[in-house]
């Protein structure tokens, strides 16, 4: 039990990276998305191409913390609302 909640704290911390990393290479790029598609972007990127597709099955209440976290480092928007999961 602990070494699945083990890996899939690995996981979530992989997808947080894996944001900021993208994040910088769309600045780097000079790539900017306004209005409010453009706000959930990063938030629902993270969570339909990144977290909810790991190996590790994470559900969709750590995958929501876990890129929210990841995209409020990089001062975007996280989870809109406790209920929106972008689909999942």
């Amino acid at each position: 039990m602990a070494s699945r909640r083990a890996a899939a704290a690995a996981a979530l911390l992989l997808v947080a990276a894996v944001v900021a990393a993208a994040a910088v290479g769309a600045g780097a790029e000079g790539e900017e998305t306004t209005g409010d598609a453009g706000e959930l972007d990063c938030f629902c990127d993270c969570m339909k191409n990144q977290c909810m597709t790991l190996g590790a099955a994470p559900n969709k209440f750590d995958c929501a913390d876990a890129c929210t976290q990841g995209c409020t480092q990089i001062g975007k928007p996280g989870q809109p609302s406790d209920k929106d999961f972008c689909g999942f």
